[in-house]
């Protein structure tokens, strides 16, 4: 941001004060116009000692950050599958509880994670063994581990929680798995069976399935079968298909729509349904 820039900024948001509803709404339009330029002063005015101004800078953050966030969504929609990246989607489906977070410091964790785990997979002499030395790290040293205790919090879906607290759903432990076998170098693809979100090693040669939320249990075709039937789904072989980036990120929008209709959290169901409908939009135009 130049000088004159933040000059007009400060101008702007110290014009908070005032009480005409037409310099209030010439105000909010060149606020949310400068966006994300904006958000600093907006941010440092919301904890002025004025309620008046900290009330209204922080509704104009929320309305910013919300349209930011609209933006990237329509953005993240606008990709096909070979670009659709899923550590960037999950960066911004984070920013819906956590709009600060980056990718960066994201990535910056998973890094080290598979800087951990690489030495452990020069003495691997199978598949079987890779996943077996991911496991130990993860699983072990890392203490990952499935959220039995409160399954439906919203952060088992946020990607920053899920390592910070080191605690998921099946899903989200799995796309953990994901990103690091793309550090590693290794096959490893998201599986969305119903009800149960698996990964799998996945090469032209073998599939091995493996259980995240179970310590990575490692499972045969006949046992993802036993687990459908258990959920009530009867056997079909799309069922242990590979999943897209898309498919991932909207099951994961469909977790946190089921998270706060428990909470009965009407506006954030709509926005999430929202994201949902603009990502399903490309998927049925294909």
């Amino acid at each position: 941001m130049d000088k004159a820039n933040g000059r007009q900024l400060k101008a702007l948001v110290s014009l908070l004060l005032d009480d005409d509803p037409k310099i209030l709404a010439m105000i909010w339009d060149h606020l949310l116009e400068a966006g994300e330029k904006a958000l600093p002063l907006l941010e440092e005015a919301a904890e002025n000692a004025d309620p008046k101004i900290r009330l209204r800078s922080r509704h104009a953050v929320s309305r910013i950050r919300a349209e930011l966030l609209e933006q990237q969504f329509q953005h993240l929609a606008l990709r096909d599958d070979a670009s659709f990246d899923l550590e960037e989607a999950l960066s911004i489906v984070a920013r819906i509880e956590y709009p600060t977070i980056r990718r960066a410091k994201i990535s910056r964790k998973l890094d080290a994670m598979a800087d951990a785990i690489r030495p452990d997979l020069l003495e691997a002499q199978s598949p079987r063994d890779e996943i077996l030395a991911i496991n130990a790290y993860l699983f072990d040293k890392f203490g990952l581990r499935g959220n039995t205790s409160d399954y439906y919090d919203p952060d088992n879906n946020f990607i920053n929680k899920v390592l910070e607290k080191r605690t998921g759903i099946p899903i989200s432990l799995s796309v953990v798995y994901i990103l690091l076998g793309e550090r590693l170098g290794l096959p490893i693809r998201g599986v969305g069976l119903p009800g149960h979100f698996l990964a799998k090693y996945d090469t032209p040669q073998m599939e091995i399935f493996l259980d995240p939320f179970n310590r990575g249990r490692l499972l045969t075709k006949r046992d993802c079968a036993q687990i459908l039937t258990k959920a009530g789904y009867y056997f079909k072989e799309e069922y242990i298909s590979v999943a897209s980036a898309r498919d991932i990120v909207i099951r994961m929008l469909r977790n946190l729509v089921i998270s706060y209709s428990k909470k009965q959290e009407k506006a954030r169901i709509r926005r999430l349904t929202h994201y949902m409908e603009l990502l399903q939009s490309r998927e049925k135009a294909r």
